[in-house]
């Protein structure tokens, strides 16, 4: 029989479960939005950023106003007693500037060499201790900014405001300074109202830093950055002592004096986090919830009714079509109702269908057993016709011949007699075929009263009706042959193998008789019909048939059938 592929032999090709593929697809239409939305958070991170930027540098504009005031103070100031302290009046100009400026360290003079021509703090002696400054000045600047210095007599650090002193032609005559307390610059700039957790600083353009209990040094590279930038630079660094902070750094004169401006970064919960946060969370938690919600979607409305129909198709698939659903799907999706209820229907149609072709099937079993009974019977009265002839006849010959006749008419009558008896006439079971067959014939042949014992070793093997017929004339005819002619008066064993090997199938018929050369044997006293009829088997089964024997140790017939013979006959009814 063509074996048919069902879904416990055929391999499954997975495709992916139903709830994975939905999800899969949930996910890749919802990803757009949560890149989105992550592109999102990342411009209000820039922006929340930026909005702390603004706001350090809206605190360091008003800072850096009251620097710029305090310098252009300074300017002004040193612009009107410039010709005062060009005649060696420094002390009395500190004096009545001191009042009105705190934060002025000093007054002095120098000539245009460097070196001090009078000093307000101080005896004027030696050059001056910038003079990188005072050689811009020399150069043609009108005022320099310098650089932080520690003040000897002042013992603080200061800034020093070079003014270049000259002819009404020109001519460069020496530079006025007015140096001033960094320590007041910073405190001046503490008047401004700083929020409590903004700290206001000033570096040099070294990073040296002065008033700052936050910020030891500004890093060079940052210095750089904020050179000439209007806006100023946010950093954020983090510290051993005060965690992470950020620093703006605000250019006040580029090159010589830069505005520090601290605060705390902002923690995890905070005005700037909390809004990137909502900005992604939002969609993130969208998109969790709406995986979530299709999955139990996926597992309420498809996948538990799609079990259900599962196991509604595999009872129908063993036969129980009158299984009925009964409310079963009442509280399914419309479609899987639908689709159960159509279910329902076609196993109704399939019953139905199916009781018609078993009756079908059991009238025509009916019928080819009857013709097989009636052949049977009308094969036994010949065989009696022939018995009837065979005693009028006198001649021991033409006694024999109808005798094997009558013997052979015999058997097929059996073979017709077993077949009508077996459930399957289609394709029969040689088992219990056979043995049946050779039940009745050892019956038949008298085997008991001749001491003749049958054994049969037969496979559990399907062949056609049209096939096992042959088969087992040929077993009668080899079966009939050794009980007749292989053994002595003692009697002996026959044997019967049916088995597959390979694409074969293959009939073993042995005897333990006397073997070649022994009188009694066919090939030796018999007319040798039954090897013919053997022959003529063999062939319509397309197979091979050898014998082979050996004095004293009975026959061997081996008939070899193709398997592909027998498969040609099946059919998948």
């Amino acid at each position: 029989m063509t074996p048919r592929n069902t879904p416990e032999t055929e391999q499954k090709v997975r495709r992916g479960s139903l709830r994975l593929r939905l999800l899969f697809t949930i996910a890749a239409a919802l990803t757009p939005i949560l890149l989105f939305a992550g592109f999102r958070t990342y411009l209000n991170a820039q922006d929340a950023l930026a909005e702390r930027r603004n706001n350090l540098i809206e605190i360091a504009d008003r800072a850096i106003d009251e620097i710029e005031q305090v310098l252009s103070t300074v300017d002004v100031l040193q612009e009107i007693y410039l010709p005062n302290i060009s005649e060696g009046d420094c002390a009395p100009v500190y004096e009545t500037l001191a009042p009105r400026i705190p934060q002025l360290s000093n007054v002095t003079l120098f000539d245009e060499t460097g070196k001090f021509s009078c000093a307000a703090v101080g005896e004027p002696e030696g050059s001056t201790s910038q003079p990188s400054a005072f050689a811009e000045v020399k150069a043609g600047k009108t005022t320099v900014l310098t650089d932080a210095f520690f003040g000897s007599l002042s013992q603080a650090w200061l800034f020093s405001v070079f003014r270049r002193l000259e002819t009404n032609d020109g001519e460069f005559l020496g530079a006025v300074a007015f140096s001033l307390k960094t320590e007041q610059l910073v405190r001046t700039v503490r008047l401004t109202n700083l929020p409590e957790d903004v700290e206001l600083a000033i570096s040099d353009s070294g990073g040296q830093v002065f008033g700052s209990a936050r910020v030891v040094a500004v890093q060079q590279e940052w210095i750089d950055e904020a050179t000439g930038d209007e806006d100023g630079v946010l950093f954020v660094t983090d510290t051993d002592r005060f965690g992470s902070l950020d620093i703006v750094v605000r250019s006040i004169v580029d090159g010589r004096m830069y505005a520090v401006i601290s605060r705390p970064s902002p923690g995890v919960i905070s005005e700037f986090t909390l809004e990137p946060l909502e900005s992604v969370g939002i969609p993130l938690l969208s998109f969790t919830l709406a995986l979530i919600a299709a999955w139990l979607a996926v597992d309420g409305l498809v996948l538990k009714w799609l079990a259900r129909l599962r196991r509604l198709a595999l009872i129908y698939g063993e036969g129980h079509y009158n299984f009925r659903i009964g409310n079963e799907f009442e509280n399914a999706p419309d479609e899987i109702a639908d689709f159960a209820h159509s279910f329902d229907r076609m196993a109704n149609r399939i019953s139905e269908r199916d009781a018609t072709l078993r009756s079908a099937i059991a009238t025509r079993d009916a019928a080819v057993k009857e013709i097989h009974h009636r052949v049977k019977n009308n094969l036994q009265i010949v065989a009696s016709f022939l018995n009837l002839q065979r005693r009028q006849v006198t001649d021991p010959g033409a006694r024999s011949v109808i005798s094997a006749a009558r013997h052979r008419i015999d058997a097929l009558s059996i073979v017709h007699q077993t077949l009508y008896q077996h459930e399957r006439l289609e394709t029969v079971h040689m088992q219990p075929f056979l043995e049946a067959l050779l039940s009745h014939l050892a019956g038949a042949l008298g085997m008991d009263e001749q001491g003749v014992t049958i054994e049969s070793e037969i496979e559990e093997i399907d062949r056609p009706a049209d096939d096992a017929i042959p088969i087992a004339l040929f077993i009668l005819e080899a079966v009939t042959n050794a009980t007749k002619y292989a053994f002595p008066d003692d009697g002996g064993t026959i044997t019967v193998r049916l088995y597959r090997e390979a694409e074969e199938i293959i009939l073993d018929i042995l005897d333990d008789g006397a073997g070649a050369g022994d009188s009694g044997s066919e090939s030796g006293g018999s007319t040798g019909l039954g090897s013919k009829l053997m022959s003529a088997f063999a062939k319509q089964l397309r197979g091979r048939m050898n014998i082979s024997s050996e004095k004293g140790s009975g026959y061997h017939v081996e008939l070899r059938v193709p398997v592909e013979h027998a498969m040609k006959h099946t059919t998948d009814f």
